[in-house]
């Protein structure tokens, strides 16, 4: 991971080295503290707020690297506890390249779709590899969810106070994640259990996380540059509108929606499924009817809580289909082997090229220097 993100910071085209920049200006301006400040702040720590340019980038390109690993530990020991560890190895791994098939791209050749020359923009995708941010932020959202979900089958109050912190740190790096968590975790919640003490208890880390969105805004949002917040749902009544984002759409959530149509029966009653499509509504919505204006207007802020929701999408969905494979490695009945089936296997073979497209993607990116 280090050796590619070296790559992307210092040979391609990427995000990185103006967020590097953006540790050295806040350094100077003395605003280590302003807006999504923690992976900012760490950088300089790490380069002892000498504000030298490569040593910045270097520490950047280790934060995103030391964040990527994570996300891969903390998958693979979710899985080991109930996969072996050299299965949840490759599980875990399949997690960090997961894509989405943008089959417009590949249509080119039969010359249709020609104008559209990319394999990023538009789509709706659980990864990206250009933005260390939403990179750093993912550890904090991965933990999050994990604890979320064990709160779902039982209310642990030191495991909320767990959450409380995973919610800050992650807002503090990016906020993206928190603006779907915040609607999805406490409706889960009531659902579980009602309006009693343990929905109200529920509710404490989710007021943390808007606070801290508060504190980002706050700190962000001066008025200096005439940059505002807005909201909009005129957009969603035109044909340009779909005409620009329709396909992409189809084409990104075609996979999640043949699982839910052929796994309808199992995971509908399954709360887990519910937070993770909860979050996907959400953050897409967001991306449709949010927006910002003045100079941060070509930035799509309100884009990327798109790829954390995507990718428990696809966390969701690898993690259901493995089930059998994961009973029958704990327990054999009567001697009779116990298989994934014919549909496990299909949906299976589908994630799998999902992974080597997003593979594929990496290569393309890193040989061509362009990530979309």
């Amino acid at each position: 991971m280090t050796a590619v993100f070296f790559y992307i910071m210092f040979m391609g085209h990427s995000d990185l080295p103006p967020h590097a920049g953006g540790a050295i200006d806040m350094l100077e301006s003395g605003r280590l503290f302003a807006g999504n400040f923690l992976m900012y702040f760490l950088v300089n720590l790490l380069t002892c707020f000498t504000g030298a340019a490569i040593p910045v980038k270097i520490a950047l390109v280790l934060l995103v690297a030391i964040a990527n690993v994570s996300k891969y530990l903390l998958v693979r020991n979710e899985m080991a506890k109930k996969i072996s560890l050299n299965y949840s190895k490759c599980i875990s791994a399949s997690l960090l390249f997961v894509y989405i098939i943008p089959v417009m791209y590949f249509l080119k050749v039969f010359g249709v779709f020609s104008h559209l020359y990319n394999m990023y923009y538009g789509y709706y995708v659980p990864n990206v590899w250009h933005n260390s941010t939403i990179l750093c932020a993912m550890p904090f959202a991965i933990v999050t969810f994990f604890l979320s979900l064990r709160q779902f089958k039982e209310y642990d109050r030191k495991r909320n106070g767990l959450i409380s912190l995973f919610v800050a740190l992650g807002v503090l790096v990016k906020p993206s994640f928190f603006f779907v968590y915040g609607v999805a975790y406490p409706i889960c919640m009531f659902i579980k259990y009602w309006i009693n003490k343990e929905f109200l208890y529920s509710l404490i880390p989710v007021l943390i996380g808007w606070l801290c969105v508060l504190y980002v805004f706050l700190t962000t949002y001066d008025g200096s540059d005439g940059t505002k917040v807005v909201v909009s749902f005129v957009p969603l009544f035109t044909l340009e509108f779909w005409q620009s984002n329709g396909l992409y759409f189809l084409v990104s959530m075609s996979f999640p929606a043949l699982f839910v149509l052929f796994y309808w029966k199992n995971v509908s009653k399954d709360l887990a499924f519910w937070f993770v499509l909860i979050m996907l509504v959400v953050a897409v919505g967001i991306r449709w009817c949010c927006l910002e204006t003045g100079e941060r207007a070509i930035h799509g802020n309100f884009c990327w809580q798109v790829i954390p929701a995507m990718w428990f999408v696809f966390y969701y969905m690898i993690n259901r289909l493995i089930e059998p494979f994961a009973l029958h490695l704990q327990t054999k009945v009567g001697g009779a082997v116990r298989v994934l089936g014919w549909k496990n296997t299909v949906f299976i073979v589908l994630y799998g090229l999902h992974v080597v497209m997003g593979g594929g993607y990496l290569v393309k990116y890193l040989v061509t220097n362009s990530y979309w």
